[in-house]
């Protein structure tokens, strides 16, 4: 499988919210940074925040497009974070129930064969759309 073949399946599988899958992608020791500059450091500590996220919020994930060079894979990502719950201490931003986030960012994952070893993320736009009054 091409390492663009892998992202979209790797995509798929976080939008599905398979956390079995998801670890497979992930080397025991992967580093993460996400766009605020939170980092993480193993899979089980980037499982543990996306399911998090996940359950106060639905996140989903389109990619606009991606391209691999030797061991590193770049992209351009879309999310879109609707809350399903009061969030006050979410990751982004505060969000209430029915609170929707946009971001837009570009994301580089170093991979060693099938697995994410390096993953660092940064936001170019930013968009918040609060739930409707009343």
């Amino acid at each position: 499988m091409t390492p663009e073949a892998r992202f979209h399946a790797y995509i798929r599988a976080f939008n599905a919210s398979d956390w079995e899958a998801l670890r497979g992608y992930y080397a025991a020791d992967v580093r993460l940074v996400i766009g605020n500059g939170t980092e993480l450091n193993g899979r089980d500590a980037i499982l543990d925040f996306y399911s998090q996220v996940k359950r106060q919020t639905r996140r989903s994930i389109e990619i606009v497009q991606c391209f691999a060079d030797g061991r590193t894979l770049a992209a351009e990502i879309e999310s879109e974070f609707l809350a399903t719950e009061n969030a006050p201490d979410f990751a982004v931003r505060p969000m209430a129930k029915g609170d929707r986030y946009y971001l837009n960012s570009f994301v580089f994952y170093d991979f060693d064969g099938d697995h994410y070893t390096r993953i660092r993320a940064a936001t170019f736009r930013r968009e918040f759309r609060p739930a409707a009054a009343g």
